[in-house]
């Protein structure tokens, strides 16, 4: 079987505006471009079509989130207030989250997306999939954007696959450099979901050390660690873990920017890396459905 993809134009269209990474420009700071741009994910795209692997995977149509779908994740007041700055001229959700308008029925799609991932495996016809959308969603808690985030994709992922498809264990595997705070504070406790997430510390958004819940095997790596450091940490930690728990299904929250050529951190990934640790989800967990996004 297959490997689905989901993309949307749309995605590009999440206006971050003219920050300086992830400095807001003034007269002491020269615009330039945020650092959650579209150029990253729309050079990601184009590289798979240019290299022909997009002719091996299935596209998977994305559709909005209905604001009942996002609710199940977040305050009804965070999503009014999300929805009403973007139906102005957009507005900053928290700290370094910057959006312009529309981006909430782009928000919604993102979201979506992620949805219609799920729905894809579950129902069969793709082995995996792979959701490519913007805005990102780890770190937006129940009532609050933050980190780049507006929504939660993966925590309203998580609750429609539960609801729409009553899967019973789902595991959720977060390997960016920066703590999955928002995913995890939404769905701490939830004994119907595991969480491994594994970050630099310390660093942006400063949590985690302490997990929320007993459902979660968080990670801390100091600065500087590299891929010995990783495998260890991954053969001793996190895969008895997620073994122990059994999933049904697993969720990969996969950001790259622990990558050693990444800018706004200090890990030492390589991309062997990321391939190893890709292959163990796969040799280790086999029997498992396996959903990247």
């Amino acid at each position: 079987m297959a490997t689905g993809f989901v993309f949307h134009e749309l995605y590009m269209w999440h206006n971050t505006w003219n920050w300086a990474q992830v400095f807001a420009p003034g007269l002491t700071i020269q615009p330039g471009e945020h650092a959650e741009n579209p150029e990253t994910k729309r050079r990601f795209r184009n590289l798979l079509e240019v290299s022909g692997l997009l002719d091996h995977l299935v596209a998977i149509r994305a559709r909005p989130a209905s604001e009942d779908e996002l609710g199940r994740a977040h305050t009804r007041e965070h999503i009014a207030r999300i929805k009403a700055m973007s139906a102005e001229n957009g507005g900053d959700a928290s700290t370094l989250t910057p959006f312009g308008k529309g981006s909430f029925e782009i928000a919604q799609l993102a979201a979506g997306g992620t949805m219609a991932a799920f729905d894809a495996v579950i129902a069969g016809k793709v082995k995996n999939a792979y959701a490519l959308v913007r805005p990102p969603g780890h770190h937006a808690t129940a009532d609050v954007g933050m980190g780049f985030c507006l929504f939660a994709n993966v925590a309203v992922a998580i609750h429609h696959a539960r609801a729409a498809h009553r899967v019973g264990r789902i595991a959720t595997v977060d390997w960016d450099v920066h703590h999955g705070n928002g995913t995890e504070e939404i769905l701490a406790g939830d004994a119907h979901v595991f969480m491994v997430h594994s970050f630099q510390s310390p660093l942006y958004p400063y949590s985690g050390m302490e997990a929320l819940g007993d459902n979660t095997c968080n990670i801390p790596l100091a600065p500087y660690s590299d891929g010995a450091t990783l495998r260890q940490r991954w053969i001793n930690e996190a895969i008895p873990a997620l073994e122990a728990f059994d999933p049904e299904l697993i969720l990969i929250s996969a950001g790259f920017d622990a990558h050693r050529d990444d800018p706004l951190a200090q890990l030492k990934w390589t991309e062997q890396d990321y391939a190893w640790r890709s292959e163990e989800h796969t040799s280790e967990l086999q029997s498992h459905l396996n959903l990247v996004c």
